[in-house]
């Protein structure tokens, strides 16, 4: 446990913790508070934040959504960015803010043009196949991944240069560790995230669906090249913004890292394939928030197995962004923050409703 403790945005160290009880006597009820934990993977320790909501009772027991930070970003700036506490303090949610080792997650997929090789689907072993060695098991990796050589001379290469972080073992461990010191329902894990934590959250329902109920991606396609067979149909939401200009909405080459993606639309298809759903999605508009705004269309596939659905948030002029949330920089190198629509509303709205059966639990 860390040394300090963040009280409803304030600062508390050790020393004045025996303070602590006349404070709650004095505001009448218990804060949300905000612990630092740490996991040792690979000899180097990984960080990650939970923040428990107000009124938290370890008697009971709390959903979890996992929210994955952007690139170049940190644990605090997704906090800030998406406003996220408020919603968990509100609806009585654990959220937990995971840091990535060197700045970006490991993804599974590589900085270049995709091989000529196809794309493996469908539902695969537990855990998923592919992936980095030593991944969990892993999917959403390289064809091949940890099966040796590789192809094109891809284990040579790969021999030559530093191993990146093994993300998928870093979330494992964490979520082993949450129980054991938090009242949590391991029934309702979530996963979530922009952009580079977009795309690791969908690497999470490639790898971990047999311990995450639920993904939700903001401003993140499928990667061509994303290996994915998940243990099971997984529910998946995507939120994108038709002006985004790092991640095309029609599809491209994700900018900051120099990767193939699909179109938004053809991300959704892809998903609703995994899970076995409709052929074609349901079409509808939703109001803007505010007066003056665009309508957001959106695409849901129902008929799932397992009870699953993969929808499809189409944010008009929305940019690499969170909607509702804050700018973390320039609009010129992400767009626009749509606040046409609240996305921790719709994500809640769509993961609330997912849940693990028995048999999927990872105990």
């Amino acid at each position: 446990m860390s040394i300090g403790l963040r009280v409803a945005g304030i600062a508390v160290c050790r020393r004045s913790m025996l303070l602590a009880p006349l404070f709650f006597l004095a505001v009448g009820f218990l804060p949300a508070q905000e612990t630092q934990e740490k996991v040792d993977v690979d000899n180097v320790s990984r960080n990650y934040t939970v923040h428990l909501p107000k009124g938290y009772d370890a008697q009971q027991h709390y959903p979890v959504v996992i929210l994955f930070h952007g690139r170049t970003q940190d644990a605090e700036d997704i906090e800030r960015i998406t406003h996220f506490n408020q919603l968990a303090d509100k609806n009585g949610i654990i959220a937990i803010y995971p840091s990535a080792a060197q700045g970006q997650w490991n993804i599974g997929v590589r900085s270049e043009q995709p091989s000529s090789g196809m794309q493996r689907r469908g539902f695969g072993r537990r855990g998923g196949w592919g992936g980095y060695p030593g991944g969990g098991g892993g999917g959403g990796g390289y064809p091949g991944g940890g099966q040796g050589g590789g192809q094109n001379g891809e284990g040579s290469e790969r021999r030559n240069r530093a191993e990146p972080p093994d993300d998928v073992a870093f979330l494992n461990q964490m979520l082993d560790q949450l129980p054991m010191k938090y009242s949590v329902d391991a029934h309702r894990v979530y996963a979530a995230g922009l952009g580079d934590g977009g795309f690791m959250a969908l690497r999470v329902g490639c790898s971990l669906a047999d311990r995450v109920a639920a993904v939700a991606a903001v401003g993140a396609n499928y990667p061509k090249t994303m290996i994915c067979l998940p243990s099971r149909p997984i529910a998946a939401i995507f939120i994108d913004g038709t002006d985004d200009p790092l991640v095309p909405y029609n599809g491209g080459t994700y900018k900051a890292r120099r990767f193939p993606v699909l179109s938004a639309e053809d991300s959704t298809k892809t998903w609703a394939k995994f899970d076995r759903c409709g052929e074609k999605p349901a079409q509808d508009k939703i109001a803007p928030l505010q007066k003056g705004g665009k309508e957001t269309k959106t695409y849901t596939y129902n008929g799932c197995q397992g009870d699953a659905q993969v929808v499809l948030y189409s944010v008009k002029d929305g940019g690499n962004t969170w909607p509702g949330g804050e700018s973390f920089t320039t609009e010129k190198e992400v767009g626009k923050t749509s606040q046409a629509i609240s996305a921790n509303d719709v994500i809640w709205n769509f993961l609330g409703k997912q849940k693990l059966s028995g048999e999927n639990e990872n105990k």
